[in-house]
């Protein structure tokens, strides 16, 4: 009795087989394709969220930095016209457009509104005794420190998310009296649009909630609360001064995945002609080889500016923190220079963003070519850039460098048919007599570039006599 089965059995019993091998292979290979559409759009959400993280503490950034002139004004002096406040109020505002009005309030009173016109209804609030706004105040005096609380419902309308900062005179002994508080109420409709949330083409569903400040921890005051309950949502946190917000976000499309079409489609495909199996194999790899360099661009763009291909905030941290490192050990002084635009709304305005970031890759390519290599520029937002100096023992090594930045800055800028003319107003602040972390010096070369602003531009100003810490020449 032959063992051998007749080709008609064989060709019943193997060719099902065979087709059920090739549709399991397809399928398994499709699945794993499925994850890596999944892995590169969570990747790519990653990416606009922290975009959207890196814009609001920008925004606030600017914005509470902005009045710092205005507090230690007052400071100072105890006093100020109304005249002087609404001429300083004026400027500020027109530097940022986030930033809905300016107050002062002596003894907790609001006493000084700019613009008035609109803002009546907050004249003479007692901000301390205020059922909403009073818990803030009484944290901001128990505290000694900065609050920014909300988004409130204001009393002149809209909503906002208020800046409160305590003004203290300085008395006998060195002990401070407390003045009142510079209020500055930050628009919660502008501050959204400004961080992209709005924008549609975000694709994201965004909310947003406290964990720390005034309110009870966990608040959510914008977007859906059952967000932050969601399995696929992305997290984020985001430091907003004395508090920290968490932002959680889910695809638009994260319950109908448009890959799930193609996907069924190959799937049927390949239940039917196992030969496509050898495609898809292809595919995958195609995919994963996309997904490996879509990850590398992605770690890339979190640590350099899209703009202009400078690093950014992130870099600026750990280069900050190995170059204080090599100062510490070889008694070596560092020096940051904080650098801002002058003239840059201008060409905004006059000619277009378009022209904007022409002018802003022109002025990262001469930067780079000016600057040595064992220093760093970085762009932190908009026309402010840093340059951090390392291994500098004179003024004449600092000025050495800050000449040759006023001299490419001050060369014409070509764009089409139009040529630009800029300055640039520095700041320097020197490690670590002007401060021992990055903030802190970041802060005192702000105060200094507001400085030379203020004392006509496009010149330098240094955060403190340099002959603290340079040998006279």
């Amino acid at each position: 009795m032959s063992n051998t089965l007749p080709p008609r059995t064989l060709r019943i019993i193997l060719a099902p087989i065979l087709g059920l091998l090739v549709t399991l292979v397809f399928f398994t290979m499709s699945g794993l394709y499925q994850s890596t559409l999944q892995q590169q759009q969570k990747a790519l959400n990653v990416e606009r969220l922290a975009e959207v993280r890196a814009n609001i503490e920008g925004a606030f950034n600017g914005a509470t930095n902005l009045t710092a002139g205005l507090i230690a004004f007052v400071s100072s002096n105890g006093e100020i016209s109304d005249e002087f406040f609404t001429q300083l109020s004026e400027q500020l505002l027109e530097q940022n457009s986030l930033i809905r009005h300016i107050t002062l309030a002596p003894d907790n009173i609001i006493s000084y509104i700019y613009p008035l016109e609109g803002n009546e209804a907050a004249l003479g609030l007692d901000l301390i005794n205020h059922p909403e706004q009073g818990l803030a105040t009484r944290i901001m005096m128990e505290t000694a420190e900065p609050v920014l609380a909300g988004p409130y419902e204001l009393a002149q309308g809209d909503s906002a998310i208020i800046h409160r900062v305590p003004i203290y005179l300085r008395a006998s002994e060195g002990k401070k009296h407390y003045w009142g508080l510079m209020s500055t109420p930050i628009n919660f409709s502008a501050l959204l649009e400004a961080s992209g949330i709005l924008n549609p083409s975000l694709g994201l569903n965004i909310a947003l909630r406290s964990l720390e400040g005034t309110g009870a921890d966990g608040v959510v005051f914008y977007g859906d609360e059952a967000l932050f309950k969601h399995r696929d949502a992305i997290h984020s946190s985001i430091s907003v001064l004395n508090g920290t917000w968490e932002m959680v976000a889910i695809s638009d499309q994260s319950q109908a995945d448009p890959a799930n079409k193609l996907i069924w489609t190959a799937r049927s495909i390949g239940a039917t002609f196992g030969i496509l199996t050898a495609f898809m194999v292809w595919q995958l790899m195609r995919m994963t080889e996309r997904l490996r360099a879509s990850q590398a661009q992605y770690r890339m763009l979190a640590q350099h500016d899209s703009l202009t291909g400078l690093p950014n905030r992130v870099v600026l941290y750990d280069r900050f923190n190995q170059a204080v490192a090599r100062a510490e050990r070889n008694q070596d002084t560092l020096a940051l220079l904080y650098m801002d635009l002058d003239g840059f709304k201008e060409i905004n305005d006059l000619h277009g963003h378009q022209a904007g970031d022409s002018t802003l890759i022109e002025l990262a390519n001469r930067f780079r070519s000016i600057i040595r290599g064992t220093d760093s520029v970085i762009r932190i937002g908009g026309d402010e850039f840093i340059v951090l100096l390392e291994n500098v023992d004179s003024i004449d090594a600092v000025l050495t460098v800050t000449d040759k930045i006023l001299q490419c800055v001050a060369q014409p800028i070509q764009f089409e048919s139009s040529e630009f003319g800029l300055g640039i107003s520095i700041g320097i602040a020197c490690f670590p007599i002007n401060g021992l972390t990055l903030d802190q010096l970041m802060a005192a070369g702000d105060q200094a570039m507001y400085a030379a602003k203020a004392a006509g531009k496009n010149r330098i100003s240094w955060a403190s006599d340099p002959s603290q810490f340079f040998e006279k020449p």
